[in-house]
């Protein structure tokens, strides 16, 4: 029986009631594009080359807090939601390893805006006070509620099509200025940066909005989980 690859998933915590938390649409996207979610509890950052050595992939999950302004050289202004550094530093080493050794790799939501920032890049800290604007969709939360323009020739166009994609959009903060080596490959019709990738790996993309979760409106969305994992068996082969 073939092996699947095996996809690591981090997890986010409940803090105040001391328990890992995951979205169960992470996990069921895995499993239908044929991977295994291997679960991955944040702790020491000396411990994310021995996680990695166990997955033939890595996708960063999304959670309500922020990412310290200060990792991309700004001053925290009043917009800023709250922070996990723990766990902003241990998905920061996470990517880096994964990024070195070439691993496949996949940012959602604020995975995206964490792999901008581990390429030195930075982030919008308020939309509504930086650009005016609201990308925070009213519930259901997994529906889509605008479009964005996929770049042609992009990662991503070959993933979901190039042209217009219908996204749902959860969010406050966005890319502000790309990091080094990272390409636009979508945006929102007002401009917003909603998807990323760098060129010069084989697979590593970030998307702003939930695939995992609007894909059940949009089946387009499960492209991106079908090539995250055949992009592991590559490795593997």
């Amino acid at each position: 029986m073939t092996r699947r690859p095996r996809i690591g998933v981090t997890l986010d915590l409940d803090e105040a009631a001391a328990r890992y938390e995951l979205k169960r649409a992470y996990a069921d996207a895995v499993l239908a594009a044929g991977g295994l979610p291997v679960l991955i509890a944040y702790g020491d950052e000396s411990a994310a080359g021995a996680y990695l050595a166990l997955c033939d992939a890595l996708v960063v999950t999304g959670g309500d807090f922020d990412i310290d302004p200060a990792r991309y050289g700004e001053a925290r202004r009043a917009g800023c939601g709250p922070e996990h550094p723990a766990r902003t530093a241990f998905e920061s080493a996470l990517v880096e390893a994964a990024i070195a050794s070439r691993l496949p790799l996949l940012g959602i939501c604020g995975g995206m805006q964490l792999l901008n920032v581990v390429r030195g890049g930075s982030l919008h800290q308020h939309l509504p006070d930086d650009l005016q604007i609201s990308h925070e969709q009213p519930a259901p939360k997994d529906r889509p509620s605008h479009d964005v323009d996929v770049a042609p020739g992009t990662l991503l166009a070959r993933l979901v099509g190039p042209g217009p994609l219908a996204v749902n959009s959860t969010h406050h903060q966005a890319v502000k200025r790309p990091g080094t080596g990272v390409l636009v490959s979508a945006r929102a019709q007002d401009g917003v940066v909603e998807a990323i990738e760098l060129p010069d790996l084989p697979f590593a993309l970030g998307v702003q909005w939930h695939p995992e979760a609007c894909a059940v409106h949009e089946p387009r969305h499960a492209a991106v989980f079908r090539g995250l994992v055949e992009a592991a068996r590559d490795l593997r082969r």
